[in-house]
């Protein structure tokens, strides 16, 4: 819970930076966010400084009285502006889940503006804009195989012989990293806000809080467990040695809290690739919901482990295998 609270420190300081300089409505329409996770503050904050970043490169004031004058055109230009952009050499297409983000911050700035009487007009009202749906793209997990197989590698090793030697004094921590999104699905915002006080190794929990601000204590195998005690004891004789106040349990070798872009590298380090696929801390997520779902066909179960609400957006994980099909085709033969 003291994590979060420092993450969300860190971040608030991070969004008042950025907007120090702004006119006054953008820092009001910052504190108009407040109920929101400090997280999706800033992840608000930011599509908006580019979208005001924009009209200026246009010549297009963002005076308030300039600000009514937004169209739906001007707002579709702007997506059809940032639509491809350059990444490892390639041209990329930026896709309608990111777009349908934009849409929402950009709508959430605008309602703001409107319902404080900054301006009359709401480029968004009347269905002047359509929405993009999200992307159905198919889920993208790793096989238990495949977890076996990235786990040997962070235990044994990966790479040069040089990034091995320097990943053999890490190795409980980079492998408890990825085993507690893959086992449990937690998400990568919550495991970097994780203090040392909130394992409890007797009863084999962790303390998180969760998206929605949801505190819960989440269960962790025996194998987890065993882990979890070598790391503590490794750490404290890293934090020891230099005199550290840190109360963070993933720390880097700086001693300091692992960040989520932190957390992200060192997966992608040991694990993305694999079989040609794009791995990320989500993805160990997926990985949780297909898995578990595979081995039990409980959706109602995935969902509670995942923390839904509802089974709707858990059923992106009730994928259906081959070996399912078959099963299904010798049952139906079977009957008759």
């Amino acid at each position: 819970m003291q994590g979060r609270i420092e993450n969300k420190i860190k971040i608030e300081e991070q969004i008042k930076n950025k907007i120090a300089t702004m006119p006054e409505y953008v820092k009001r329409y910052y504190f108009y966010l407040n109920q929101k996770s400090h997280t999706t503050k800033l992840n608000y904050m930011n599509k908006l400084l580019r979208f005001l970043d924009y009209l200026e490169i246009e010549g297009i004031s963002i005076e308030l009285n300039d600000l009514d004058k937004i169209d739906a055109y001007i707002i579709e230009q702007y997506i059809a502006s940032i639509s491809y952009y350059e990444s490892n050499n390639k041209t990329k297409e930026l896709s309608n889940t990111s777009k349908a983000n934009i849409y929402s911050a950009l709508n959430s700035f605008f309602t703001f503006l409107c319902a404080n009487d900054y301006i009359r007009n709401n480029p968004f009202d009347n269905k002047k804009i359509t929405r993009p749906k999200a992307d159905q793209t198919s889920i993208t997990f790793l096989t238990p195989e495949e977890v076996k197989e990235v786990q040997n590698r962070i235990l044994h090793g990966w790479g040069s012989s040089e990034a091995r030697a320097k990943q053999c004094e890490w190795k409980y921590r980079d492998f408890l990293l990825f085993r507690i999104p893959v086992v449990t699905g937690l998400r990568v915002e919550a495991l970097s806000e994780i203090n040392v006080s909130d394992v409890d190794l007797v009863r084999k929990t962790i303390r998180v809080t969760e998206k929605g601000n949801i505190t819960k204590d989440i269960y962790i195998d025996e194998l987890t467990r065993d882990y979890l005690l070598k790391w503590i004891m490794q750490r404290a004789d890293f934090i020891g040695n230099g005199n550290y106040d840190c109360q963070a349990l993933f720390i880097s070798n700086r001693l300091q809290r692992m960040t989520v872009g932190t957390i992200e590298k060192n997966i992608k380090k040991y694990a993305d690739g694999i079989n040609g696929k794009h791995i990320t801390p989500h993805k160990l997520r997926s990985t949780c919901g297909t898995n578990l779902y595979q081995a039990k066909k409980d959706i109602y179960l995935v969902a509670s482990v995942l923390g839904h609400s509802s089974t709707e957006p858990t059923r992106r994980y009730t994928k259906v295998f081959d070996t399912d099909k078959r099963d299904a085709i010798n049952t139906i033969a079977n009957m008759y």
